[in-house]
């Protein structure tokens, strides 16, 4: 499983600090709050999201990273809108997109791995 943690975390950095660089964050500061932001929340849902497959229920799978994924937007949100120094887009559409993105992303990838 720890494999399967480090994979998600690694994929999902790549994956938003490029689609931050892309919505026109560019200071370190700021790449290192997505960064931080994406290591607390990532680890939890993967985690958590991972212990839940052991039940072999795809349904409650299903609906559990649904809400995880929702709460990992909203607490990335409080994390921007409190650190983030970049404000030419809110921090509700700046977790909104880096999510939906690396969300779907990672459910691509994870069809070929």
């Amino acid at each position: 499983m720890i494999k399967s943690l480090m994979i998600s975390l690694i994929l999902t950095l790549i994956i938003e600090v490029t689609v931050s660089i892309l919505l026109g964050i560019r200071k370190k500061y700021d790449i290192k709050v997505i960064i931080c932001a994406n290591i607390c929340t990532n680890l939890v849902v993967a985690y958590v999201a991972n212990c839940i497959l052991l039940l072999n229920n795809q349904m409650i799978y299903i609906i559990a990273v649904a809400v995880l994924e929702m709460i990992a937007v909203i607490i990335e949100f409080l994390i921007y809108r409190k650190y983030l120094k970049f404000n030419e887009k809110s921090p509700l559409v700046i977790s909104v997109i880096n999510n939906i993105v690396s969300f779907s992303l990672g459910l691509i990838i994870t069809k070929f791995i």
